[in-house]
């Protein structure tokens, strides 16, 4: 049997903790509040109605809440900015009467309920997750383009059940993400799904395979035997190759060689390969000097435009190697593969240390 994390047995413990708390307080709340609100009578429906602000007051998409205290303040101050509007919500007026009152054992029954929904989805609400915008990449050659995304339905379209993104358990952007969701066709609702890792590094090398060029492919051979020789593959950044700008558009402009998301604080990293002979080279015969060097400032700007505009649309900061350094593609690789040795941070609270001060405390 796989031993227990111990910061989870502790969060357990705590939760357990909270829950006997909160039912030794129902009764004394029931009659505190009974007589202006009496259909929060039962432990179901107090819970319900407290927990039903957590969406208006939180946003629990793209918050990153590291602790108990933290994620009640950010509640509080939700609260605090939904009585500055005009017309709030009846259920909030309710909260408000609630929480303003007299009414101290409600107080303190919504303190240990919030602490111990943070506990409760810690793992969610401590991790930094893809903004909804940031949530689908799409990759291929024309006609052959898939897209990644995190809790992928189609209507029409492919897109993200925006609601449960914070709700998914594998580390994003990594081999388990992609054995998880599969890769959407586009304009198909139809996915491809992966029977294993050795079926998506084949899927992978195919891809890279129809760019037609020889460094990806064997920056993408040497990912490959990479990922075979990890103890945790499954937690390995994707590369993901050949990145859309325009996955929409039928006349595509520009594509990344390959793609590297950080899925611990969603950070990414493009590599391109820009040799002279596709990306500089100057073509046509007989021009003038200052034919040739509108020629060239054209290539350049059309390479900056690039840069510039994946860093607007996605906040891709990428490495661009020219002929020099692609004559040396194991030093190309090494680089690379920084991007793909991260560790996960550790884990925010230390509650297994923190239960065990509480316990010595109360000797």
């Amino acid at each position: 049997m796989a031993e227990q994390n111990p910061n989870k047995a502790a969060r357990n413990k705590k939760i357990e903790v909270l829950t006997r708390d909160l039912i030794l307080l129902q009764e004394k709340v029931f009659r505190e509040i009974k007589r202006i609100h009496l259909k929060y009578n039962t432990q179901a429906k107090l819970n319900a109605f407290i927990g039903s602000k957590t969406g208006e007051y939180l946003n629990l998409h793209n918050d990153v809440i590291k602790t108990p205290l933290e994620y009640q303040s950010r509640w509080t101050k939700g609260f605090l900015k939904e009585n500055q509007k005009e017309c709030p919500s009846p259920r909030h007026k309710r909260m408000h009467d609630l929480l303003t009152g007299n009414h101290p054992y409600f107080q303190k029954y919504v303190y240990k309920f919030l602490e111990r929904s943070f506990l409760k989805h810690y793992e969610e609400l401590y991790k930094v997750r893809p903004k909804i915008d940031e949530s689908e990449y799409w990759f291929g050659n024309n006609n052959d383009e898939f897209g990644l995304l995190v809790t992928p339905r189609y209507d029409k379209v492919w897109e993200n059940d925006k609601s449960d993104i914070r709700h998914f358990k594998f580390p994003y952007w990594t081999i388990s993400h992609v054995l998880e969701t599969g890769l959407c066709y586009m304009g198909e609702n139809r996915i491809r799904r992966f029977s294993g890792l050795p079926d998506y590094l084949s899927f992978f090398r195919d891809m890279v395979r129809r760019a037609r060029s020889i460094y990806q492919l064997n920056i993408a051979d040497q990912y490959i035997e990479f990922v075979k020789g990890q103890k945790n593959k499954n937690d390995i950044p994707l590369m993901i190759p050949e990145l859309r700008y325009d996955p929409l558009k039928r006349s595509h402009k520009y594509r990344l060689d390959f793609l590297i998301i950080n899925p611990w604080d969603m950070s990414k990293t493009g590599f391109e390969f820009s040799p002279w002979s596709s990306h500089g080279k100057l073509k046509g015969k007989d021009k003038t000097l200052s034919e040739l060097d509108d020629d060239a400032r054209t290539n350049y700007e059309r390479e900056m435009d690039k840069h510039k505009k994946y860093w607007r649309r996605y906040g891709v900061n990428y490495v661009t190697y020219t002929d020099q350094d692609i004559e040396d593609l194991n030093s190309v690789w090494l680089e690379i593969k920084k991007f793909l040795t991260i560790s996960p941070p550790d884990e925010q609270l230390e509650f297994d240390f923190l239960q065990r001060l509480n316990l010595a405390e109360d000797r």
